[in-house]
């Protein structure tokens, strides 16, 4: 399913290219390892065949699904009550799915919860990390620049944006 040349998304790096298969030795075993370049994050890993799916790993999404994520972004978020500490583990459980539905209701909660209260640092890096990733992967599916891309999703955020009353 994955060869070289291929656009994959990872968890945590984003939209990246296998650039090689590679058979190494290790513990006295040889296995074949996916070596994959992610140019958001400026890093190069190398990923086990046999363990994909535990790595969350993925082919990038389609237009439909960037359709279904636009709409999360723009839909009612949750404002949830947990403290910081359950929202972050929570959010961090989503983006480690690698799912970019999870990851756009990830970015959608955050920024509402940060127009009821402004986020803690974690919460803000989280928010940007996410940000990112979902731009990054859009525009390589899109073929269009990452920055348009993030300025379009924080148009529908805060058009969408709930109204708070003084």
């Amino acid at each position: 399913m994955f060869e070289k040349g291929l656009s994959v998304f990872y968890p945590f790096h984003g939209a990246g290219q296998i650039v090689d298969i590679e058979e190494k030795e290790v513990l006295s075993e040889k296995r074949e390892y996916l070596i994959i370049e992610f140019p958001l994050t400026n890093t190069k890993v190398m990923l086990p065949v046999n363990n994909l799916k535990s790595t969350g790993l993925r082919l990038l999404a389609t237009e439909k699904m960037i359709k279904q994520s636009f709409d999360i972004l723009a839909s009612d978020g949750d404002v949830n009550t947990f403290d910081w500490k359950q929202r972050y583990k929570l959010h961090t459980e989503m983006i480690k799915s690698g799912k970019i539905l999870d990851i756009a209701e990830v970015i959608r909660n955050l920024h509402r919860r940060n127009i009821v209260k402004e986020l803690s640092s974690t919460e803000k890096k989280l928010y940007n990390d996410a940000l990112d990733m979902i731009a990054g992967e859009i525009s390589v599916v899109l073929k269009k620049d990452s920055e348009e891309i993030r300025t379009e999703i924080e148009l529908i955020l805060n058009t969408h944006a709930p109204k708070i009353e003084d």
